[in-house]
């Protein structure tokens, strides 16, 4: 045949085309997969295209999406060959004839509908060719002996923390996309400063799926991007019009071409698509299992779900040695679709909801042992799924559960720095009037009170703490230890905060008593590292030092990280308590390195703190000032003001002013911003000694990777800022608002972890260089 020509240019695919040439060069079979709009037949057509020339014109491409009957596959080979068939029945001799000993390449595309046929035709050709080599596009496997698969990806997208300019986001081959295929349609479109954000936004919700961003473009006739979002989570009407000419049905519209997957499916399959559908960002085996195998045989989930996986309905990836899986947004929203139209959205949502919640009962007993980071780990993947199930149970009055999934995740929240969002779902769920079990309910309210605590809302405090108080105190009821005890622990906190250490303690250790009796290891490990802590700070050092150690007692024969990771870093405070930096550091330390294993934050931020202070004592200044603005930063992040928190803010106060002693104050500030700059990973490094490279490496370092965490506009305002600019100035110089302006300048202050323009000037000073300066 002559060479193929697509009307319009492939973009970008460069490593892909490379990939399927290569897999051809070694393989006689090659399949390429994927979901429906994937661009499968564009790259299948191209790679012919250039093969052409290899095989002398012995190449051909044969459509089989209009071809529904498989008795009909051969014709359909032949006459796109240029084969006359005499005959009504078709003779495969006649194939193997034609291509006898050629060196000839054929392409079948869209094999899906007719993968047995297909299959059957191919065996037999490359069985009797020896110089025949194949290739397909089908969204399953024809499941050959000798087939070699190819997945075809999506096309690149930027990262979700991508700060790219307009000028550079055309590396991107979604964005490639989109943009000349709009400008097509609408002359005179084009990327701007103004719109590249809601692109990126666009090209990311679609899921650099070819097809819908074609079908996005044609939109663009009418809607802008950000108009497009707005509309997204109706995107089969947002992409019901497409192209027109010589296109396939099933590419028409977004509909059209899932709905081409969806009818290949059996009917199991479609079940089980549709039950999956109520996952949010993935799920394991056991997940799907539990969730959407109630009605299929014990021998047949397996299979189903593979089924799914070869048809690219499900995707399956590994994520740090366990397999997991993922449907495309635009899949899961067809399966939402059709199970609301099957009227069981709620039973099978909380099916979703009570594997979870069982799963976060599991997290919380097996929480103290051996297995903290694994749990953090999984429940940290499958967290769009605890969001889901929290919401289907606030929307459907069922508040016991989400209270109960709350707190048993208590030191989920706490590690990956969600407390305000952890904060957000108990204030909803106890809004709700939960009518569970008193003891539940016990738990839910004190860690709604820890939580405001950790934030120093102390009004929200005590108001939680006065609910537990009519809890317990309740007329004609004894409330249980387990109860007594969840509500001193609260009491205890509460007092603390407040300044009144000495009742604080003595509640806090008449709790840690009563989860003794009741065998309750977490929240008493964590009673005695927090008592042990307040009596330090009060100068009973022996006192919290023998508290702590009673937690290690209880925590490191279980091999637990977290709370002994504190326990470790209280007992360096107390070293330094009596002046011995020397002792202090090697515990902080360990505690800082557990705490990087578990990934949390609230942990870290501490650790640097402290190990601020230790250099402090040390008489370090310059570390010192780079730890406290490393630690400032990491609060800021969590929403912490360390300024108010009692205990610690006399203490902040105390090693900043003593480090800003040491040393010139340009000096101390220029070393407490390259703190805040680093980033959390770096700032863990260089508290640990492990970034030994000279400061002029580690700039450069942090030039290449661009570890400033302001944006670009963020970066225009610090550099204007520096000059001496008042906010009224910045906003004149880079049109803006003052109010806008204003915003910036906070947003920075708190990103760096300052509190003063001059900090900021110094810290430009330092990063003059990554800043473009």
């Amino acid at each position: 045949m002559g060479r193929v020509v697509d009307v319009t240019p492939l973009v970008g695919r460069r490593r892909e085309l490379e990939t399927i040439k290569r897999l051809l060069e070694g393989n006689r079979l090659v399949t390429l997969t994927g979901v429906g709009g994937a661009g499968k037949t564009r790259l299948a057509r191209r790679v012919t295209s250039d093969l052409a020339r290899v095989y002398k014109d012995a190449a051909w491409v044969v459509e089989l999406a209009d071809v529904q009957d498989p008795d009909l596959l051969g014709h359909s080979v032949a006459r796109a060959i240029g084969l006359q068939v005499k005959s009504a029945d078709f003779d495969p001799g006649l194939l193997i004839e034609f291509f006898g000993d050629k060196r000839a390449l054929l392409t079948l595309d869209n094999c899906e509908h007719l993968a047995e046929a297909c299959a059957g035709l191919v065996e037999n050709l490359l069985l009797s060719c020896p110089g025949l080599r194949v290739l397909t596009t089908s969204q399953r496997a024809l499941g050959l002996t000798s087939e070699s698969l190819f997945q075809v990806p999506p096309l690149t997208m930027p990262g979700p923390a991508a700060d790219t300019p307009p000028d550079g986001l055309r590396q991107y081959e979604s964005i490639s996309l989109f943009v000349d295929r709009a400008a097509a349609v609408h002359p005179g479109f084009e990327m701007t400063a103004s719109n590249a954000a809601s692109i990126v936004e666009l090209c990311r919700a679609l899921e650099g799926i070819p097809l819908a961003l074609e079908l996005a473009a044609a939109r663009t006739r009418v809607l802008s991007p950000q108009a497009m979002l707005d509309r997204l989570e109706d995107r089969y009407q947002l992409l019901n019009r497409g192209f027109r000419g010589n296109v396939p049905d099933r590419q028409r519209s977004l509909e059209a071409s899932v709905n081409w997957t969806y009818d290949l499916c059996s009917e199991a399959e479609r079940r089980l698509w549709v039950d999956l559908s109520v996952f949010r960002g993935g799920f394991d085996y056991d997940g799907a299992e539990a969730v959407a195998g109630g009605d299929i045989a014990d021998d047949g989930f397996l299979d189903l779900l593979d089924s799914l996986v070869e048809r690219s309905v499900v995707w399956r990836h590994d994520d740090g040695g366990r397999v997991r899986f993922r449907m495309l947004e635009t899949l899961r929203l067809y399966g939402k679709r059709e199970l609301e139209r099957a009227d069981r959205i709620d039973e099978v949502h909380r099916r979703h909801r009570d594997y979870f919640l069982a799963r976060a009962v599991r997290f919380e007993a097996e929480w103290t042992g051996p297995r903290q980071v694994a749990w953090l780990q999984e429940m940290h993947a499958d967290y769009a799924n605890i969001r889901a199930a929290l919401q289907y149970s606030v929307e459907h009055s069922d508040a016991d559960k989400a209270l109960r999934i709350l707190s048993a995740l208590e030191p989920f929240w706490i590690t990956g720095g969600s407390v305000s969002e952890a904060r957000r779902w108990l204030d909803l769920a106890l809004a709700e009037t939960p009518q569970g079990d008193v003891p539940s309910l016990a738990v839910a309210l004190r860690v709604a009170a820890w939580f405001a605590l950790i934030q120093v809302d102390l009004d929200a405090a005590a108001a939680v703490v006065d609910g537990m108080r009519v809890l317990v105190g309740a007329p004609g009821t004894e409330p249980d230890r387990q109860t007594q005890a969840q509500a001193q622990m609260a009491e205890g906190l509460l007092a603390a905060w407040q300044g009144e250490t000495e009742r604080g303690v003595e509640q806090i250790e008449a709790s840690v008593a009563g989860f003794e009796e009741t065998g309750e290891l977490s929240a008493r490990a964590f009673g005695l590292v927090v008592s042990g802590m307040l009596r330090g700070f009060t100068g009973q050092i022996e006192e919290g030092r023998a508290s702590q150690l009673r937690c290690l007692a209880l925590t490191e024969p279980r091999e637990e990280l977290y709370m002994r990771s504190f326990a470790l870093a209280i007992l360096g405070v107390l070293a330094l308590g009596e002046g011995d930096a020397k002792a202090a550091q090697p515990q902080m330390q360990e505690a800082l390195r557990m705490k990087r294993q578990l990934g949390d934050q609230l942990g870290i931020a501490l650790a640097l703190e402290f190990l601020g202070w230790t250099a402090v004592v040390a008489g370090e200044g310059e570390r010192a000032a780079t730890l406290l603005g490393g630690a400032g930063s990491v609060w800021n992040t969590l929403g912490v003001s360390l300024s108010t928190l009692p205990h610690f803010s006399e203490r902040r106060r105390d090693s900043e002013a003593v480090a800003r002693s040491m040393q010139p104050e340009e000096v101390y500030e220029k070393s407490a911003g390259a703190g805040a700059a680093m980033g959390i990973e770096a700032a863990m490094a260089f508290a640990l000694g492990e970034d030994t490279r000279p400061a002029k490496a580690r700039k450069e370092q942090r030039a290449t990777d661009g570890a400033t965490p302001l944006t670009k506009r963020e970066r225009e305002v610090a550099v204007l800022v520096q000059e001496g600019l008042s906010n009224q100035q910045i906003a004149e110089r880079l049109v803006l608002s003052t109010r806008t302006a204003e915003a910036h300048v906070e947003n920075i202050l708190r990103k760096l972890g300052f509190s003063s323009r001059a900090s900021v000037a110094a810290w430009v000073a330092e990063h003059h260089d990554e800043l473009g300066g």
